[in-house]
């Protein structure tokens, strides 16, 4: 049976058949409700197939190479995930044979070693964390058989026999033979004590396993089968990260005096066997095993608060201090608004601060509080100053955008002031918008958003088409950072059956982006529904937008406009009840100026729906290309209602087809469109121009205190980044002597930043290298010119993939 044309009472009873074929079937041990059902029905085929086939063939093979390989090691290290790890010199353990559990691929990376094995036992855990686990790479994963459901078959991948323990309910029983069995003991920890005696280490060590929990007060506890299960509502302070189960992440609840009975289970079973189990955590409550500390086995470590110092220093730094001048507030609603106030979740509130356009020409100062929500003070532009120098930022953000002058002066005033790093970030290509058709205010927007641009130390952007244009039109790089989804925020997904169609669009009616094309799937549907096809459309639009277009779809029977200011959660429920959503962009001029190279801040919401995603637009718009490519999208680029009508049919006849694009498009959203992983990227980004990348912000003036004989004066007043700036470099290669010897490096370090390409090639130049080279051996290795151009130019080189020359290349 084609499981994608099954209705959904069928897919129930061929998933209860597959279920009752299989060794372990309580709840606790199967998917929950999140996995789709199809998936749930292939997952119980996979674990069928590993219990009657594959351990036998594959994995217990498998674990007895692992036994042979490690025969002669006499030690490992068993890692817990507990706070305590934020005190341990993990350095120590780069050359050990270690076993690592959950959460701990964002602990690694922090390091520059991967343990030896990682094992997952908790099903949610599995299910919550499967986009990350199955691109976690350089371990052996070991993962119960039960768990075949949550992932595939991979070389690095090894299944065991995991099974409930013997001697429920009284006690615990600890196997030898861990390529025939291992048991329960409610903690992962103790499947790792197990594996760790079968392949027979001596010195079996404990870090990090605190075993102390303390239950958020906010925690939603259910309890579908025996053990609680804990819905997180915050962050999590019961291991080293607070994301390691934090907002949205599910665990079971840790029932410390049963771990403890478990541990002293292993303790009994290995008493006497030559093996022994001893508890190198830093601190914690366990108390089971025999105390080694964790600097006797290791006398260089570092202290405990040596290294709580650095990971301290090591969270403030992923997190720097950001103010960020831009139009729209954080979760304000608008989509330039919820993007930031994605992007930057968890980032800690006392460490960012904004400023915002209020009304026609006021400013707000907008701060993250609880409960997600984004208090906003009017304030005047002394407060506002005031308030920013009180924050002391380490980094600016500014999104430039037209039409807020006052916003504007403030940001460059700011800017210049205050001499920190700078970020500028565009979403969508007014610029090319208002050069055309506001010459006016693009007199002083264009040369301040040059300006702007070759002080950045990042330049963001929406999307890679908009990187790729702006780099070459500007001559600079960008980075692309969109919205995303993250996978635990997703209800099942919704398996469609029947011939009926439910269309929905939420979104803005803009001339100048989609109201001629929203018009035209109306159009379509209107046609459709007339002739008795069971297809509707409902469009969710801001007020003002109904306000002015709204009696433009007053002709249509069968299309509803509402303005209704959803709920985040009530919002993805509203997506997840369509058949299909709707993204779409005019055809005409105005629309390609402005949005050709955007990215829908829907999109991944769409992606991740369930429904289908119905996209209309031109094909070489950024979102309509990239959604075609996904080949999980319904997309229709002809502005034309009767190749809607064509498409719209297709899907409403074949259930099938809408479950299979909806089921790719919500793999693509999980996997490419993951917001944890974006947030990281880009807060690495950030954190990279304050702390790792030299900056242009010190160098953007001359640092000049005189004139130099026989140069130019009129070149002392040249911008950076132009040719005359290039020859004032070479003039003053020829006169290198002790009066323009830090000029020389200041200079060529501020160019390199500005004009990489050119400045090097200059720097390639026999007479120019010989006079760089010249005057670095004239001063100290703790010179700070000196120091400042080498890791300029090691770091221009590394980007641009180039090699440097000198005799100075090696420092």
């Amino acid at each position: 049976m084609n499981l994608y044309e099954a209705t959904t009472k069928e897919l129930e009873e061929i998933y209860d058949d597959r279920l009752s074929k299989l060794p372990s079937r309580a709840p606790i041990y199967t998917a929950t409700e999140r996995v789709p059902m199809i998936d749930r029905i292939r997952g119980a085929e996979h674990v069928d197939q590993i219990y009657k086939k594959d351990l036998d063939a594959i994995y217990r093979p498998k674990l007895r190479e692992l036994k042979e390989k490690y025969k002669d090691h006499k030690r490992c290290f068993l890692i817990g995930n507990g706070p305590s790890l934020n005190e341990t010199d993990l350095s120590m353990l780069k050359d050990e044979v270690t076993f690592a559990v959950n959460g701990f691929f964002l602990k690694a990376k922090d390091l520059d070693w991967k343990p030896t094995f990682y094992l997952v036992e908790d099903h949610l855990v599995a299910e919550d964390r499967a986009p990350w686990i199955n691109e976690f790479k350089g371990s052996t994963k070991l993962f119960p058989a039960y768990l075949g459901y949550a992932f595939p078959a991979a070389e690095d991948t090894i299944f065991y026999n995991h099974r409930p323990r013997k001697s429920y309910p009284d006690g615990y029983d600890f196997s030898m033979e861990a390529d025939k069995i291992t048991y329960t003991g409610c903690t992962v920890t103790f499947s790792m004590m197990q594996i760790a005696a079968y392949l027979g280490f001596e010195e079996i060590y404990l870090i990090g396993v605190d075993a102390s929990y303390d239950i958020p007060a906010d925690a939603q506890e259910g309890q579908d089968y025996a053990v609680g299960v804990l819905d997180m509502k915050s962050d999590d302070t019961n291991h080293f990260d607070p994301d390691y189960f934090g907002k949205g992440f599910r665990w079971h609840d840790p029932q410390v005096e049963k771990m403890v009975e478990a541990y002293s289970e292993a303790r009994r079973t290995l008493e006497g066997t030559g093996q022994t189990i001893y508890n190198a955590t830093v601190g914690g409550m366990l108390e089971v095993f025999e105390r080694r500390s964790f600097h006797s086995i290791f006398p260089e470590a570092k202290s405990p608060e040596v290294v709580a110092a650095e990971n301290e220093a090591k969270q403030l730094a992923k997190t720097p201090r950001m103010l960020v001048i831009d139009m729209t507030a954080m979760g304000n609603g608008t989509a330039t608004g919820e993007i930031k106030s994605t992007l930057f979740a968890g980032w800690p509130s006392e460490q960012i601060l904004q400023v915002a356009k209020h009304g026609k020409d006021q400013m707000a100062l907008v701060t993250m509080g609880e409960d997600d929500t984004y208090p906003a003070k009017v304030s005047t532009a002394e407060e506002v100053t005031a308030a920013i120098d009180a924050f002391d930022p380490e980094v600016i953000m500014y999104r430039q955008v037209p039409n807020t002058s006052e916003l504007h002066a403030f940001a460059m005033q700011t800017i210049a002031r205050l001499n920190v790093p700078l970020v500028t970030w565009l979403m969508d290509d007014w610029p090319a918008e208002m050069e055309r058709n506001d010459p006016e205010q693009w007199a002083v927007h264009g040369p301040d958003l040059i300006k702007l641009l070759e002080q950045s130390a990042v330049r963001l952007s929406i999307c890679d088409a908009m990187s790729k244009a702006f780099e070459e039109r500007y001559g600079h790089p960008f980075k692309a950072y969109a919205n995303g989804v993250n996978p635990v925020d997703w209800a099942e997904l919704r398996h469609q059956e029947g011939k009926q169609l439910r269309v929905r669009y939420a979104g803005g009616l803009a001339p100048n982006m989609t109201l001629d094309s929203v018009l035209r799937v109306a159009e379509a549907v209107e046609n459709l529904a007339k002739k008795g096809k069971p297809v509707s459309f409902e469009i969710n639009t801001q007020k003002w937008w109904h306000r002015d277009h709204g009696d433009k779809f007053d002709k249509f029977k069968f299309t509803r406009i509402e303005t209704t200011n959803r709920p985040t959660e009530e919002y993805r429920e509203w997506l997840r009840e369509a058949d299909a959503v709707v993204i779409a962009y005019n055809f005409n001029e105005e629309t390609r100026r402005y949005v050709q190279y955007s990215m829908a801040n829907k999109t991944p919401e769409c992606l991740a729906s369930g429904a289908v995603v119905f996209a209309h637009g031109p094909a070489d718009f950024a979102t309509i290309a990239y959604l075609e490519s996904t080949d999980a999208a319904a997309v229709v680029t002809k502005p034309e209602v009767s190749a809607l009508e064509t498409e719209l049919v297709s899907l409403l006849d074949n259930p099938g087809k809408r479950n299979q694009l909806a089921e790719k498009a919500r793999q693509i959203a999980f996997r490419d469109r993951n917001v944890v992983k974006l947030r990281d990227a880009l807060r690495a980004s950030i954190a990279q121009a304050v702390a790792g990348v030299p900056q242009v912000s010190e160098f953007i003036k001359k640092p000049v205190a005189a004139p130099i004989s026989g140069i130019d004066e009129d070149l002392f007043d040249a911008p950076l980044h132009t040719p005359d700036s290039l020859e004032f470099m070479q003039l003053l290669a020829k006169k290198a002597g002790a009066k323009s010897d830090p000029l020389l490096l200041k200079i060529a370090a501020a160019n390199l930043l500005l004009a990489p390409k050119d400045t090097l090639s200059v720097l390639g130049s026999s007479q120019v290298r010989a006079a760089v080279d010249k005057v670095l051996s004239g001063l100290p290795a703790n010179n700070p010119d000196k120091t400042h151009f080498l890791r300029v130019e090691s770091f221009v080189a590394a980007r641009l993939g180039a090699s440097k020359t000198g005799k100075h290349a090696a420092e």
